[in-house]
C-alpha cells in the first residue's frame, strides 16, 4: 500500500467543509496524507481545519494568504509526500471507496495515472452520473497526446467523444509532477487552471487508465466560481484559448485539438451571451447590449468563425452562430429570451 496525498484548498466554505473532510477521513484506503490549505479564509474555515488536525494525525494544515485555488493547490503539492496525489475541492465530497477504487485500478493496470468519472449533485439533490468517453480504456505513448488529451478540450462537430476535464477525479503520480516542475497557474490569470495543468501533466505521463469509479461528488453550489455571473467570462476564455493554442502547438498536437478548441470557444460565446440576457434586469439593458456587442466584435472569435465548419451543428446552434458572426444583437436577445422561457 502506497501513501496517497489528498490536497484540499479551503476558502470560505464553512458550510460545506465538514462534509468534505469527513468524507476523506472515512475512506476505506487508510494510508492517506490529508493536506488542508487554508487560503486566507475569512470565515470559520481556517479554525475548523485546525480542529480536524487535532483529531487525526494524518491531517496537515497550511495557513496562507489568499491567492486563489490554483496557487493553493501548488502550496499543497509542496507539502505532499505521497507517491500519488489526489485533489478534492472543499465544497465537494467523495464516496468512502473512491481512493481505494482509483488506486486498485491504477495498480492492476500498471498505470501511472487513473482518471475516474463523477456524480453531479445539484441544489435539488438530483444526481446525474457522468462517465468519460473512453471508459475502461488504457492510453499509452502517442495515444495520450493524440487522442485522450485532445478529447479534454471539448467536443468536435465531427467527433463527440469527450473526456470531462478536471483534476479532482484523478490519481496522479507525484514524481511526474515533481520531475517536470508542473504547477497550476492562477485562475485569476486563466479562467481554467485545470486544463493547463493537464496539458503539462498528460504530455509527460506514460500510461493512463480510465476508471469506472464515479464516486467523486461534484456539487453545483450557489455562489461558486462556476455558477456566479462573471462579466469577463468570455474575454478570459479568449485568453485561455490563445494560451491553449500556443501550448498544444508547442507539444505538436494542435492539429488534433484545433477544431475542438474552436468549437468550445464558439459554444462559450453563445453561453456568455445567454448569461448576459439572463442578467439583463440586474445589470441593465445598456450593459447587456454592450457586452453582447463586445463578444460579437471580438477579433479572435471572428477569425475562428472564418475557419469553422458549421455544417454538422444542430440548426439552433447554426442560427445563433449566424447572428453572432453578423453582429445581430436584437435577434440574439430574442432567441436567448425564448430559450430561457422554454428552459433550453
Amino acid at each position: 500500500m502506497d501513501k496517497i496525498s489528498v490536497i484540499v484548498p479551503v476558502y470560505n466554505v464553512e458550510k460545506y467543509l465538514d462534509r468534505c473532510v469527513q468524507s476523506i477521513l472515512s475512506q476505506t484506503y487508510k494510508d492517506l496524507e490529508i493536506i488542508l490549505v487554508d487560503d486566507g479564509a475569512t470565515d470559520r474555515s481556517g479554525a475548523m481545519c485546525d480542529t480536524y488536525k487535532n483529531d487525526d494525525d494524518r491531517i496537515i494544515v497550511v495557513h496562507k494568504q489568499n491567492e486563489g485555488l490554483g496557487l493553493a493547490r501548488n502550496t499543497g503539492l509542496k507539502y505532499a509526500t505521497g507517491k500519488y496525489v489526489m485533489f478534492v475541492d472543499s465544497d465537494d465530497y467523495i464516496d468512502s471507496d473512491v481512493v481505494a477504487k482509483l488506486y486498485d485500478d491504477l495498480v492492476s493496470n500498471m498505470a501511472d495515472t487513473c482518471i475516474g468519472g463523477f456524480t453531479r449533485v445539484s441544489s435539488s439533490n438530483i444526481k446525474e452520473i457522468h462517465e468519460n468517453a473512453y471508459l475502461g480504456n488504457t492510453f499509452e505513448g502517442d495515444s495520450i497526446k493524440k487522442i485522450l488529451l485532445p478529447s479534454m478540450f471539448g467536443k468536435s462537430p465531427n467527433d463527440d467523444k469527450y473526456t470531462e476535464m478536471s483534476v479532482w477525479k484523478v490519481l496522479f503520480t507525484k514524481s511526474i509532477i515533481d520531475s517536470n516542475n508542473i504547477i497550476f497557474p492562477s485562475e485569476r490569470e486563466f479562467i481554467s487552471e485545470d486544463i493547463i495543468f493537464d496539458i503539462d501533466y498528460y504530455s509527460k505521463a506514460k500510461k493512463i487508465y480510465m476508471s469506472s469509479c464515479n464516486g467523486y461528488n461534484y456539487c453545483d453550489n450557489a455562489g461558486t466560481l462556476t455558477t456566479r455571473y462573471n462579466p469577463d467570462r468570455f474575454s478570459q476564455q479568449v485568453k485561455l484559448y490563445k494560451e491553449l493554442i500556443k501550448r498544444t502547438d508547442k507539444i505538436g498536437i494542435l492539429v488534433f485539438c484545433k477544431e475542438r478548441l474552436d468549437n468550445t470557444l464558439i459554444s462559450i460565446a453563445r453561453y456568455s451571451i445567454k448569461l448576459e440576457v439572463k442578467y439583463r434586469k440586474k445589470n441593465g439593458i445598456l450593459h447587456e447590449k454592450k457586452k453582447i456587442k463586445e463578444i460579437c466584435e471580438n477579433k479572435v472569435l471572428k477569425n475562428v468563425f472564418n475557419e469553422f465548419d458549421n455544417s454538422q451543428l444542430p440548426i439552433g446552434s447554426k442560427l445563433i452562430n449566424f447572428f453572432i458572426k453578423n453582429k445581430m444583437i436584437k435577434p440574439l436577445e430574442f432567441i436567448m429570451i425564448l430559450k430561457s422561457r422554454l428552459g433550453v
